[in-house]
């Protein structure tokens, strides 16, 4: 059976749709006569009021997202993921950079929710202040969702990929192949990512008898020029591991680049970016799926807005490693 809708309502009380929804309301603009007379047509063409269509009626049906760039590949699939999970949904996104700068985070919340976007998506910037965000957050009272970073002491909802997991995952597959000194390079040092990555990698080397230097552990910017560098540092230190493990793939790009000079050292990473695959030699890295964790997150800040009350929950995705040449030795690579 169809379902009644306002407009049938009002053709059967002789009406308009509009004095329809005021009778809802119990305006007092309506007479009491012909309230009575709406409300016992509801009753008998079975109408039943949807709160969620009331409430959709009072958005904006914007939603705002700050990430960082869309340098880096990751941000960029991720952005997309966002926008056609929200547009599915009939939203509009609304997207500014922060270009990893807790100031331009700020200035770009403030913007959007003076806006009155009906919620916000927040890839939160290096250094992050927990309290400022959420004095931003809380006086407007706007529905959001952290994707791929925390906030230390920040609760909110949040998704991404499970970071200890996949450094454990690359430590134990070093070990396995054999590895002994491991270096960890990339990624700024104000990061819960790196820090999270760093736990999982010395976990797991600890697990196989292996330890991680913290000499050999190298904080940089996450890009190719955070990857060189962090690879200059450790040869002029005359700190040359077996192993390298970069904060990300584009890190692990520029590391490679500046490892060439150093001999053969296995370089693992993660993203498992398509470039990951197609590079020479193929890159060893965990897929931290950023397309579904854009998707999970829009789905997630729907629940939020339609429920501010819910909560906090975090979604966290189980990472998957994709072994290549680049850790392989030459029996493996054969049978990969």
């Amino acid at each position: 059976m169809a379902r009644v809708r306002l407009k049938d309502i009002a053709a059967a009380c002789g009406v308009s749709r509009a004095t329809v929804s005021l009778v809802l309301q119990d305006s007092g603009r309506v007479s009491h006569g012909t309230k009575e007379r709406v409300r016992e047509a509801m009753h008998r063409m079975g109408y039943v009021y949807d709160r969620r269509a009331a409430l959709r009626a009072s958005r904006t049906m914007i939603v705002g997202l700050v990430t960082t760039h869309v340098r880096n590949p990751y941000f960029a699939e991720l952005s997309m993921a966002i926008e056609g999970a929200l547009y599915d949904q009939g939203y509009t996104l609304l997207l500014g950079y922060s270009r990893d700068d807790a100031a331009q985070q700020a200035r770009l919340l403030e913007g959007m929710i003076e806006h009155r976007v009906d919620g916000l998506l927040i890839v939160p910037a290096y250094q992050t202040d927990r309290a400022a965000l959420e004095r931003t957050l809380a006086a407007s009272a706007t529905p959001h969702v952290l994707v791929a970073r925390h906030v230390e002491g920040f609760d909110a909802d949040y998704v991404g990929v499970d970071n200890v997991r996949a450094a454990e995952l690359v430590g134990a597959h070093l070990a396995e192949q054999g590895y002994q000194r491991v270096a960890f390079l990339g990624g700024p040092a104000g990061s819960t990512a790196r820090a999270e990555r760093e736990y999982g990698l010395r976990k797991a080397l600890e697990a196989h008898g292996r330890e991680l230097d913290p000499a050999l552990s190298i904080a940089t910017s996450a890009d190719r020029d955070g990857g060189a560098a962090a690879v200059q540092h450790l040869l002029a230190a005359g700190q040359v591991p077996d192993a390298v493990v970069c904060y990300s793939d584009v890190t692990a790009f520029g590391a490679m680049a500046a490892l060439r000079s150093a001999g053969t050292i296995a370089v693992a990473s993660f993203d498992d970016l398509p470039a990951a695959a197609q590079h020479q030699p193929p890159l060893t890295s965990v897929a931290t799926f950023p397309a579904q964790t854009g998707l999970d997150a829009a789905l997630l800040l729907q629940a939020r807005i339609d429920d501010p009350a819910l909560p906090s929950r975090s979604v966290l995705l189980t990472p998957r490693l994709h072994a290549r040449e680049s850790t392989l030795g030459p029996n493996e690579r054969s049978t990969t």
